[in-house]
């Protein structure tokens, strides 16, 4: 199991700017390093003939072309403005 203290708890707690009450650090460092220490387990697999998974299917998915298009409806679309101009939307000015 890793050696994970209540210093270490304080000063992880202290970097992401979270607070962590001092009755607590104790019981937390606990958990941490069991979770550490399981994640520990998992490099002593021997994973040495084993492909990675990319996928549980064995399937590709069907990829769309990537074509930049408006969708030729920008017209339709600003008939749901209140005001527009040349072709955009038009909006109150926000920054003198």
């Amino acid at each position: 199991m890793s050696n994970v203290t209540s210093e270490n708890i304080k000063k992880v707690a202290r970097l992401a700017r979270i607070e962590v009450l001092e009755a607590d650090r104790e019981n937390l460092a606990k958990q941490v390093g069991g979770i550490i220490g399981w994640v520990e387990q998992l490099n002593e697999v021997n994973t040495d003939n084993v492909e990675p998974l990319t996928n549980i299917h064995g399937e590709s998915l069907r990829l769309n072309a990537d074509v930049v298009s408006d969708g030729n409806i920008a017209e339709d679309v600003l008939k749901n403005s209140k005001d527009a101009k040349y072709g955009y939307f038009a909006v109150p000015k926000v920054i003198e």
